[in-house]
């Protein structure tokens, strides 16, 4: 038996893998605590991780990294037990997380001992398999991610919620290095362009209620699944813009799966995962995003050629998808 864990309330990502290799799901989570109390809560999740090991005795256990401290909760039992160790890595910490800082090289040995210890670790993109082949020294595969093809046609009466007329762009946010500013006051300069914005209120409504009356952009909250796959499906672009450095981000596969044409900052590790399928912007720039969005408004053929790069691309990661997991399972099969 394959038991997937996360110390996490939820994660797509692991989701997603455990369905596609038949391992029971669980996530060991105690809600929002502050950060003062994370090393008591840490120490409560090792706990509820050994009970959990030990009463279901699973011959493999895939954990998700970060945070380190889940996998490294998982030694005791593989060495007691025998089981095989999986290590999903969809962030490294001592690289993305602490940069230079004084707990770089702490978070760093500890990646680098529960990458070692691991029969195989799996990463979402080639950027953290370097990394993790060549600073850790651990057995390391990519598994990129996934997103279910949209199963939606184009709503018009839910394109009129947001946008009367004209081309309707979206931008789903969960990250704080994600610049909605950005992207919102980059809409908001163009004529003939409105936007809709996803994200949790919590997280997202000062930001955009400071940037005072917008009227091109609609801030809609946290959608549920349903309506948020049919709001992807009638728009017309969307925006990806962020700080947040070595990431690939989960929405960029769900707008490719929604045939989407995306504007994004751009990366070396966005570009090696889409190439050119997708309409890049230099940095965080209002300007440079205006002026994408200004494209596609003047230049319909623009906004169909990128919808047809974006589909393309879109099927050939589906068939890299199913290559990749096809050696996951031998691998685990066979361990």
């Amino acid at each position: 038996m394959i038991l997937a864990i996360a110390w996490a309330g939820s994660s797509g990502r692991l989701d997603e893998l455990a369905q596609s290799i038949g391992a029971e799901r669980k996530n060991i989570d105690t809600g929002n605590v502050p950060k003062v109390l994370a090393p008591l809560k840490y120490i409560v999740y090792f706990w509820m991780t050994q009970i959990l090991l030990f009463s279901r005795r699973p011959s493999v256990v895939y954990s998700q990294n970060p945070p380190v401290f889940a996998p490294l909760a998982c030694i005791p039992y593989c060495a007691l037990t025998g089981s095989r160790l999986v290590i999903d890595h969809h962030n490294v910490w001592s690289i993305k997380t602490f940069g230079a800082s004084s707990f770089s090289s702490a978070f760093k040995m500890l990646e680098h001992l529960v990458a070692r210890t691991a029969f195989l670790n799996t990463v979402p993109h080639d950027h953290w398999r370097d990394v993790i082949f060549e600073e850790f020294s651990g057995r390391v595969l990519t598994i990129h991610d996934r997103a279910e093809k949209n199963p939606y046609s184009r709503n018009e009466a839910l394109r009129r919620r947001v946008a009367p007329s004209g081309l309707l762009g979206m931008a789903a946010s969960l990250s704080f290095q994600e610049r909605v500013e950005i992207e919102a006051l980059g809409v908001e300069r163009v004529e003939g362009a409105a936007l809709a914005m996803t994200g949790p209120p919590d997280r997202l409504g000062d930001r955009l209620s400071r940037l005072g009356n917008l009227r091109r952009v609609k801030f809609l909250g946290y959608l549920p699944k349903t309506e948020y796959e049919e709001l992807k499906a009638s728009c017309d672009f969307a925006l990806n813009i962020t700080d947040e450095p070595f990431t690939v981000n989960h929405t960029l596969f769900e707008y490719a799966a929604a045939r989407l044409p995306v504007i994004s900052t751009y990366s070396e590790v966005i570009e090696a995962v889409f190439g050119n399928s997708i309409l890049y912007v230099e940095k965080c720039d209002v300007a440079m995003v205006a002026e994408r969005v200004a494209e596609f408004v003047r230049d319909p053929s623009s906004l169909a050629e990128y919808r047809e790069r974006i589909s393309r691309r879109y099927e050939e990661l589906n068939l890299r998808g199913e290559r990749e997991l096809t050696v996951l399972r031998s691998l685990l099969r066979n361990s």
